[in-house]
């Protein structure tokens, strides 16, 4: 076997969007641009943005709470 075959990266493919999508989502909510998601799949960088995530202020920060 000389390479990967279709298969292969039909679901190397398919995990990376089932990975970045939601991730994708998360970070748009919270300001941060979407195509920031894809450096989630390089492996330092992954745990470097969820500390960052984990401790940025976040946009409901700023809302009042209701009573």
């Amino acid at each position: 076997m000389e390479g990967f075959s279709v298969w292969h990266w039909l679901i190397v493919l398919v995990w990376l969007f089932v990975f970045i999508f939601p991730v994708g989502k998360i970070l748009s909510r919270i300001g941060i641009p979407w195509g920031v998601a894809f450096l989630t799949v390089v492996p330092v960088v992954n745990l470097v943005m969820l500390w960052v995530v984990a401790f940025i202020k976040w946009p409901r920060d700023n809302v009042p709470p209701t009573n």
